[in-house]
């Protein structure tokens, strides 16, 4: 937010004194007397009563972003003083330096929510919401009923590529939430701010990303997208299935303009308790438990046959990622650096239920590991876009079906 058109965040109350505030928050800030809303985004980290992190604003067109380096102190209680230390970029200011005396509190569908006050010199005072982002540490699952809040897995293409993009979508109550890209050429990955409606029906999605939350590459333009789905529904998930257009992020010397459209799909996998179960189960036998990652289910697929190949290999630019497979709890490959050329793995199913674990062992040069997999049960091939990091490791279930 720009000088005389300002933001900084705020926290809802519970009486809580050793809460944990690390994460990442994200939401809108308004000024007062000023019809316009920033975008705002804080990641977090907490040691004791003490919080460092940095903090994204953007201005309601996307047209400009700022970062700033921040810290805070947690004064129990509900209560939380942060302040705006230092504009990092862009360089030479021009955006308010805020001070917030915040509170933390709950929705009363349990999701946690900032809301408050901000001051700062020479710039009006303001107000702001922001909502947490799932918990780290907390397994991705399914519903087995429609629930339109939450996260959504799957791929997206552009008619101007050759390849397929990991996208996903978390869809936070009031219509907010944010979207998550991973290139499998330049640009890495990006994180937007949205704003999404369910027509009444709600069958038909609309989804309109904001601006530029955080990217790996810095200098990479994203496009900014309103996408179109409607509900494509079955035993095996709830999918969405659409088009997308939108137009490239613009800089401080470079103009936004219109980006080659394309289609994406995103679904939740339909998990009973037992399935549930199972994925935890998953994460305590390999030694995915004990690296403490995150076990995020990104897709649910069906075969006909007991018997697959599954074929792994790098669709994009060949940059070094390195990963280790695991089918239904056993290792299938270990430390294998993805190339073009396809690694074919023959398996058999043990169930009606399987799972496929990507664990990454090197991100290479374009961060995260993004590795096309395709899963070919002698009657269809199907190809998926999977994604993992240091921080989650990516599953499909794989679900036979008898014919």
């Amino acid at each position: 937010m720009k000088k005389n058109l300002t933001l900084f965040f705020l926290f809802v109350g519970l009486g809580l004194q050793a809460q944990n505030l690390s994460g990442f928050w994200v939401g809108t800030v308004m000024q007062n007397g000023r019809p316009n809303v920033f975008s705002y985004q804080l990641d977090l980290q907490q040691e004791g009563t003490t919080l460092t992190g940095k903090a994204v604003s953007i201005t309601q067109d996307g047209s400009a972003t700022a970062e700033f380096s921040i810290a805070g102190t947690w004064e129990g209680g509900g209560q939380l003083i942060l302040q705006e230390l230092v504009q990092v970029t862009p360089k030479g200011g021009g955006w308010c330096l805020k001070y917030a005396s915040l509170r933390l509190g709950t929705t009363g569908d349990g999701v946690w929510v900032l809301q408050g006050g901000w001051l700062a010199d020479n710039c009006s005072p303001g107000t702001m919401r922001l909502v947490k982002e799932s918990d780290a540490n907390q397994l991705d699952v399914g519903e087995d009923v429609f629930v339109p809040e939450g996260i959504w897995t799957g791929h997206l293409s552009q008619t101007d590529r050759a390849y397929e993009f990991y996208y996903e979508l978390n869809l936070q109550p009031e219509g907010k939430g944010f979207s998550k890209i991973m290139s499998e050429e330049n640009g890495g990955s990006a994180r937007h701010l949205l704003t999404w409606k369910l027509n009444e029906n709600r069958d038909s999605l609309i989804v309109e990303e904001q601006g530029v939350l955080e990217k790996t590459d810095p200098n990479w333009r994203w496009c900014i997208k309103k996408l179109a789905f409607g509900l494509d529904e079955d035993f095996n998930r709830f999918g969405y299935t659409g088009t997308w257009a939108g137009r490239i992020d613009a800089t401080e010397t470079q103009k936004a303009g219109a980006c080659a459209p394309g289609k994406v799909y995103v679904e939740k996998p339909i998990l009973n308790k037992d399935v549930k179960a199972n994925i935890r189960s998953l994460q305590t036998q390999t030694s995915l438990g004990t690296q403490g990652r995150k076990l995020k289910l990104q897709r649910s697929i069906q075969v006909s046959s007991p018997e697959l190949t599954i074929s792994v290999w790098d669709n994009g630019t060949e940059d070094g990622d390195v990963i280790t497979m695991f089918f239904n709890g056993h290792q299938l490959a270990k430390q294998h650096r993805i190339s073009k050329n396809k690694s074919n793995y023959r398996v058999k199913l043990s169930s009606n239920e399987n799972f496929l674990i990507l664990q990454a062992d090197d991100l290479g040069s374009i961060k995260p590991n993004t590795v096309a997999v395709s899963i070919n049960d002698g009657q269809r091939e199907q190809i998926l876009v999977m994604s993992a990091d240091f921080e989650e490791n990516g599953a499909v279930l794989i679900r036979r079906i008898e014919k």
